[in-house]
Formats: structure tokens, sequence, C-alpha cells
């Protein structure tokens, strides 16, 4: 079970996103808010446009890479 701070990724099953890193910021229903925070998710713009993409991903395409305790 995922939880608040973990340190997540996408698993194998989606090929090109596996070394996407980010952080479970929230437990929404069935779904798992995540803020990226590799390089590829930088929000392109300026001032407050500017910083990491957040979304709304299921469990089963993400895998645990350090739990949060």
């Amino acid at each position: 079970m995922m939880k608040i701070g973990d340190l997540v990724k996408y698993n194998v099953d989606l090929n090109g996103l596996e070394k996407c890193l980010g952080v479970v910021i929230g437990i929404n229903g069935g779904g798992v808010d995540v803020q990226w925070m590799d390089p590829h998710s930088r929000k392109r713009g300026v001032g407050r446009l500017a910083g990491r993409e957040f979304s709304c991903e299921l469990p089963d395409f993400l895998e645990v890479v350090s739990e949060n305790r």
C-alpha cells in the first residue's frame, strides 16, 4: 500500500516512463496523487506557472522506490 511521502516511479509496463520519479502527495480514492520531480516533468512557464508536474495515477502502474517511514 502506497502512502504519502513514498518515492515512486512508473513500472516497466509503461515503456519510456520508468525513469520518472515522484513523491506521493495524496491518496485520491483509488488513485494516487504524485508530484513528479524528474527533469522531464518540469512545467514550462514563468512565475507561478513554473514548477513541477502533478498527476493522479493508478497504483497498478507505479512502484515504490523508497518508503516514507
